[in-house]
């Protein structure tokens, strides 16, 4: 498996925005947050309560920084990205804030100022940028995104048993 960078949300400043920026009819914001947490809590995975104010964070240094970890510092990949989507996703913590970062970096056995300084000097956009093309090329507007064979695109949050389904048709050609 290889993880791929994607934002979402470019349009959000570094200081992130209320999740009502994104224009849903505040009902239709909770049946979302309210399904993505049925389907997180199916996964063992603890969804942080969501509302209207609840931050919509700018997720593009923390998508270079996971590409930079990749690249760079593979052993710690795995450990980094989980952190993230944790601190995103269950805590909910601010993963624009470069502080965050650095503690999610260290908390995870990467070299946090080593990391600075490489994004500070554009690492990790290259794998934003050209993820975000071949997103595009194959459609791909949302996450999580999973492709198969190089061509099977499987979208959004699915149940562990479909992707395995998913997988395996793809392996069968």
């Amino acid at each position: 498996m290889s993880w791929r960078p994607f934002e979402i949300h470019p349009e959000v400043p570094p200081a992130g925005l209320p999740l009502s920026s994104l224009g849903y009819d505040p009902d239709e914001l909770a049946a979302m947050m309210g399904n993505l947490a049925r389907q997180a809590a199916a996964e063992g995975i603890d969804f942080a309560p969501r509302s209207p104010d609840s931050l919509l964070a700018n997720t593009h240094r923390a998508l270079a920084a996971s590409a930079w970890a990749q690249l760079e510092q593979p052993g710690h990949f795995e450990a980094f990205h989980h952190a993230i989507f944790r601190a995103n996703f269950c805590e909910p913590r601010n993963i624009g804030d470069p502080a965050v970062l650095r503690d999610l970096a260290n908390a995870a056995g990467l070299d946090a100022a080593r990391m600075d300084a490489a994004l500070a000097d554009g690492a990790g956009e290259a794998a934003v940028q050209d993820a975000a093309r071949d997103a595009r090329r194959r459609g791909i507007t949302a996450v999580p995104a999973f492709v198969f064979g190089g061509n099977r695109v499987v979208v959004g949050a699915h149940p562990t048993a479909a992707l395995v389904q998913a997988a395996e048709r793809a392996a069968r050609g």
